[in-house]
């Protein structure tokens, strides 16, 4: 049986760090499921290997509490290979859209 995957859509916000501090932190993302549901806070983040400077997507996790407090735990994700696979694939390529297009007009 063959699983078919929901619409999905991405909303990329870049990130630029004015405070010259060093960041890994690329953009900001969004993935809206089947027009109804929408997971907030993932990240596009650079490696920190030298010579590989390809983004990858992080889904949002919180830090464990009492004698978990050393250990991140998702808060949502995708549930099997193929939809990571789809999700960040489709992030990654809003995220490359994003840094091509030309910077939108604030408007008042």
């Amino acid at each position: 049986m063959e699983m078919t995957l929901p619409k999905l859509e991405a909303r990329v916000r870049s990130f630029e760090d004015r405070s010259d501090r060093p960041t890994r932190l690329m953009a900001f993302a969004e993935l809206v499921i089947a027009d109804s549901f929408v997971i907030k806070g993932i990240r596009v983040l650079k490696r920190n290997e030298p010579g590989d400077d390809e983004p990858f997507v992080v889904f949002p996790a919180e830090k464990g509490k009492g004698a978990a407090q050393d250990r991140w735990f998702d808060v949502a994700h995708p549930v099997t290979a193929e939809a990571r696979a789809a999700a960040c694939a489709l992030v990654l390529e809003r995220y490359r859209q994003s840094r091509q297009a030309p910077p939108e007009v604030a408007r008042a």
